[in-house]
């Protein structure tokens, strides 16, 4: 009888194994150190671009406060050059934008929001010189509206051609970028620059 009173019944053997188990999903769950206990997105909300009374539409890039009141584009300003890869990963993204950010289109994606705001972010206060070489493959000959030439070149190449060019033209670029405060703007150094 000895021997029976010490072998552990199987409400106690399962009791235990539920608590290894609970154990190690707690500690699986923990962060580790260097590890942030709360994880950041690494997407802004394109989709939902928060312009206040649609003063990002008529003129003016999208950085410019004067004409582009948004919290969504003081935080992509603020994030410096580590939000271009952010934007560029943004690139393929379809979700529709809850309206659109320019005048006169019928409709826009997230992607399309990531394609104009890097494309904002490297012209100049001219409103006109494009800092970033390499993207020459997307500038199309079109002459119609915004709208119908952004959607020929998505026909043409897909949103992750679009991508490619802007991955493969930060790469090359990406140590010489830098941000130009008085021009609101990033700008390429004709040296690397030191991080």
């Amino acid at each position: 009888m000895a021997i029976l009173e010490k072998v552990p019944s199987v409400t106690t053997i399962g009791a235990a194994a539920a608590m290894i188990v609970f154990l190690i999903a707690l500690y699986a769950s923990m962060p580790v150190s260097g590890q942030s206990a709360t994880r950041k997105s690494s997407n802004f909300a394109l989709w939902n671009f928060d312009e206040v009374n649609h003063t990002c539409r008529a003129k003016g890039r999208l950085q410019d406060k004067e004409y582009c009141e948004s919290k969504l584009m003081d935080q992509i300003v603020a994030k410096g050059k580590d939000a271009i890869p952010i934007l560029i990963s943004q690139l393929t993204d379809t979700q529709e934008s809850k309206e659109p950010i320019y005048d006169y289109w019928s409709q826009m994606t997230a992607g399309d929001i990531a394609y104009f705001i890097l494309n904002d972010l490297f012209t100049d206060s001219d409103w006109t010189t494009f800092n970033m070489p390499g993207l020459e493959a997307l500038k199309g000959n079109c002459h119609g509206a915004s709208e119908t030439c952004w959607h020929d070149v998505i026909k043409k190449h897909g949103r992750k051609f679009v991508q490619d060019q802007w991955l493969a033209a930060w790469s090359t670029n990406k140590d010489r970028v830098y941000w130009d405060t008085r021009a609101r703007c990033f700008r390429i150094s004709p040296n690397a620059r030191v991080k």
